[in-house]
């Protein structure tokens, strides 16, 4: 049976804290608090996951991915995710995590979940934690205290298994060089593109298509097709609806303070003067001594503070005159913050002691922090407080029609109900195209179901459906007089790649015979055809400039060296082959590494730590009886 909690049980701002809470997974606490029933996804050591659970984490991980993406998020990106095994598997491991803190009895104290409970910011007023707030907001998501501190000391039980497992993660400042040189090292490459598209002399004759459309049939099958009936309980047509109290906004507002506030900002350039040793230390009181020299021509009159950065400053900005742009306070280390914060615009302060140095700052701009009042805050609130009221009634009218259905075909049992059914076209994977929003959702939950059953609730941003598949259509392979033109195109492709290829290796065995170590111009234009360029500096795993984003062509030019310069092989890349050969090559400034260093040991410290967390989940899952559904385990 298909089931899609309601998307909305739980809101933005508890998803948000949710979310904050977790360590490892996405949805870490916000399965389902329902009972377990029969129908399961997965069993881990005897202890069942429910479709419940599934669905809750399922509905929880495409919010997520809607936020990150947003409109870029469409149905090749989600297929692509493969978002129902990421659920299966996360749902696993988080209970084989649940069950490993059991078996090493680690313990939350009620006092450990108190506190971080009362730490929560949008519990609390004024600073303190608020006991009415955090009630309210709860209660407003349809969730109990009870149901929270649940899913926080489940939180917390994996933040300390988590810590035991990677506590004795280090990494030495000789393994950051390594890594931060491979990162950042440069390479510069000559190549001879052949490109695909010049080749347009190409003669499609009859047989040659008649011939590749009886080699590739099955590529001009159509998809399988679905008819379905659907009944949509639109959230909007509920709106008129809702009526929204005084008193609830200013309940929303109090305990959302944060979402009105702007916080203070300063805009800053800063001159730096490293210091590697320990304060008061010689080379530190040398190092804050030509500081205050810089201070003295800093304040002169008509000071150019920006030309003095670029000349003096020893920090990455330099060459930006030392502009830090605008932060806020916790933006920077704190000795640096504090003054930067207590300064006016204009005003120059004298040497600041950091852990990176000595900082002269100049504050360029102070824009003080503010904050929207619930007057100015309330058409936002109430346009929120009534979509999720009028998504709840929405789902109560879905919910209250599903109770009356057994095995009715759903347009009657609409028709007893007073409720209008919709009849689909054939529709494929993509969804019908009278669906404009949440289409291939629409579709993928149609296609779980078989002839003439129907779906249970199933809610997207649109609002909440109940789906009947009446027809399939199986596929079948279309007439050529149908996908003549698509034959057509294809074969071109693929004459055009055969050509390109051969032309490509022509070259190269021509470079490699003559002994070349160069690619000449000369080589280049032996056919019209050809193009010759050297590309200019790229780092691995980035865009080669005027090729693009090749990550063949990119591991080929980092494999080649001074005395092996020329690829050896033809390498393809969206738009043709290329023959490749080293022209320059780039070490990472010294300068560059000493400023990043904390940075990339911490990098390379939170990869170690999640491969060593990874490692040991798949240690235990080898050790563990699992069983998968098997409509979940494709």
């Amino acid at each position: 049976m298909l089931h899609l909690m309601r998307k909305h049980a739980t809101s933005w701002i508890i998803k948000f804290l949710l979310s904050a809470i977790v360590i490892v997974f996405v949805f870490w606490g916000v399965g389902s608090f329902r009972e377990e029933n029969v129908n399961r996804v997965a069993e881990v050591n005897g202890t069942v996951i429910t479709i419940d659970q599934y669905y809750d984490a399922y509905n929880n991980v495409i919010e997520g991915y809607k936020r990150q993406f947003g409109d870029n998020l469409d149905d090749k990106l989600l297929e692509a995710l493969n978002i129902k095994q990421q659920v299966v598997n996360t749902l696993i491991e988080r209970e084989l995590v649940l069950q490993e803190a059991n078996k090493m009895k680690i313990r939350v104290t009620d006092e450990e979940l108190a506190r971080s409970i009362q730490s929560i910011s949008y519990f609390q007023k004024d600073g303190l934690f608020d006991n009415r707030y955090y009630v309210n907001v709860l209660r407003r998501n349809r969730m109990t205290p009870e149901q929270f501190e649940l899913s926080q000391r489940r939180s917390l039980y994996l933040e300390k298994l988590r810590g035991l497992v990677i506590g004795s993660v280090k990494v030495a400042d000789d393994e950051a060089r390594a890594w931060f040189n491979y990162e950042n090292e440069t390479v510069n490459i000559d190549y001879i593109a052949f490109e695909f598209d010049k080749y347009t002399e190409l003669e499609l004759t009859k047989e040659a298509i008649n011939e590749y459309y009886e080699n590739n049939k099955d590529d001009y099958k159509t998809e399988l097709e679905i008819k379905v009936a659907y009944i949509h309980f639109d959230k909007k047509k509920y709106l008129p609806l809702v009526k929204i109290n005084t008193e609830e906004i200013e309940t929303y507002y109090e305990s959302h303070k944060s979402e009105f506030e702007t916080p203070k900002t300063v805009e800053a350039r800063h001159i730096l003067l490293k210091v590697d040793a320990e304060s008061g230390s010689e080379k530190d009181v040398d190092a804050k001594k030509r500081a205050q020299d810089v201070y003295q021509k800093a304040i002169q009159k008509d000071a150019d503070f920006a030309k003095l950065a670029q000349e003096f400053s020893e920090g990455p900005s330099k060459d930006r005159g030392g502009y830090l742009g605008q932060f806020k306070k916790e933006d920077m280390v704190k000795p640096f913050s504090d003054k930067a914060f207590s300064m006016k615009a204009g005003e120059v302060s004298e040497p600041v002691r950091t852990s990176f140095g000595w900082h002269i700052i100049k504050v360029e701009g102070v824009n003080e922090a503010t904050s929207l009042t619930i007057g100015a805050a309330t058409p936002d609130i109430k346009e929120k407080l009534e979509n999720e009221r009028a998504d709840n009634l929405a789902y109560d009218a879905a919910e209250d029609f599903f109770d009356t259905l057994y095995n009715d075909p759903l347009t009657s049992a609409a028709k007893a109900s007073g409720l209008s059914v919709v009849e689909t076209d054939f529709f494929g994977s993509r969804g019908p195209s009278t669906l404009f929003r949440d289409r291939y959702s629409f579709a993928r939950a149609a296609f779980e179901l078989e002839k003439d059953q129907t779906s249970e609730i199933v809610g997207w941003d649109n609002g909440y459906y109940i789906i009947q598949l009446l027809e399939k259509k199986e596929p079948f392979v279309q007439d050529l007089l149908v996908v003549q033109d698509r034959v057509e195109k294809d074969l071109k492709n693929k004459l055009q790649t055969e050509k390109a290829f051969e032309n490509a290796v022509t070259c190269l065995n021509t470079i490699s015979e003559s002994g070349q170590k160069t690619l000449t111009e000369k080589t280049a234009q032996a056919d019209q055809s050809y193009s010759f360029t050297t590309s200019g500096f790229f780092k691995r795993n980035e865009d080669i400039p005027k090729v693009g984003n090749e990550k063949d062509i990119n591991t080929a030019a980092f494999s080649l060296t001074a005395n092996n310069p020329i690829g050896y092989t033809v390498y393809k890349g969206l738009k043709g082959y290329y023959v490749i050969k080293l022209k320059d090559r780039k070490q990472p400034d010294e300068e560059a590494f000493k400023d990043a260093l904390q940075s990339v040991k911490d990098t390379l410290r939170q990869k170690r730590e999640s491969k060593l967390f990874e490692n040991w989940i798949e240690s235990i899952k080898m050790k563990s009886k699992i069983e998968i559904e098997e409509r979940f385990s494709k």
